[in-house]
């Protein structure tokens, strides 16, 4: 595995993201769908969940299935990696994906993403310190592809508005219904399981996440030449509108601008995928 992302490495250069897709089939429709269950559009949402429940716990089938749907359409359909188009990220030449599951059997992915034309991050670096203008136009990318606040008010109750591709609508009225849906699904509650393995006493607990954040008002490359994306709320996770609206549940999403950080990446992915720390 490790010898594989190597491979890519030296042919497509140090990759530029690292994501997670962790899609939640215990509340989509379409889980009921590909596991053939027939039932009224009229049924009691309390119902409906209850079958979707059941559903995502009893037909591992679907369960593989609603996966592969979702990430095939995030890879193929969001990034394009591969493709001949620009995705979200803009275009995306190849990707190296490892899947999970976790103690019920859900299935997640991690991924590392490459960019054509990425720069070897000395490079990157020479770049950024030497260029103004070049080091602006990689943090503007940076904000429009990774968010660590929340797009409107945290205290506003947004109407879930998804937004359409089939609707007649301008660039700027999507791109407001787009923030305003993806803001839904980005101001999560912070759950139980991020204080997994934890003191019990909850007064004790720290989030193995690093939550809460350090507040930044506006985004800023400092003296140093590190980019410091803005965050306007200390317990929202790195989450990208796109994915958290098509999505519509948990995801993360790193910029790799160092190659300590994408090493160290390299080695967890493959460590956590084959289990190779655990000793039997």
């Amino acid at each position: 595995m490790r010898s594989e992302i190597r491979g890519l490495i030296v042919r497509f250069g140090m990759p530029t993201f690292w994501v997670t897709i962790n899609p939640l089939d215990l509340r989509s429709p379409l889980i009921i769908i590909l596991a053939g269950v027939e039932y009224s559009d009229d049924i009691l949402s309390a119902s409906s969940s209850a079958i979707r429940g059941a559903t995502a716990t009893s037909n591992l089938v679907a369960v593989a299935s609603f996966f592969y749907s979702v990430y095939t359409a995030v890879l193929d359909g969001l990034f394009a990696s591969g493709r001949d188009r620009t995705g979200i990220l803009g275009d995306v030449s190849n990707h190296y994906s490892v899947v999970e599951t976790n103690g019920r059997g859900m299935l997640y992915l991690h991924a590392i993403v490459w960019l054509k034309g990425n720069l070897s991050f000395a490079n990157l670096r020479s770049r950024v310190l030497a260029d103004a203008e070049f080091a602006t136009r990689v943090l503007h990318y940076l904000e429009s592809s990774i968010n660590k606040s929340s797009l409107v008010d945290p205290e506003v109750n947004l109407v879930p508005i998804s937004p359409s591709a089939s609707d007649l609508e301008s660039d700027h009225d999507f791109y407001i219904r787009l923030a305003d849906d993806s803001n839904l699904v980005a101001r999560s509650k912070h759950f139980a399981t991020y204080f997994k393995n934890r003191p019990i006493d909850w007064s004790k607990k720290i989030c193995r996440f690093g939550m809460p954040r350090e507040i930044v008002p506006s985004s800023k490359i400092d003296d140093l030449r590190v980019t410091h994306l803005a965050r306007n709320h200390p317990w929202i996770n790195l989450w990208n509108p796109a994915i958290a609206s098509c999505l519509r549940s948990n995801h993360d999403i790193s910029w790799l601008p160092t190659v300590s950080k994408s090493l160290a990446l390299v080695y967890y992915i493959t460590n956590y995928a084959t289990k190779d720390d655990v000793s039997l």
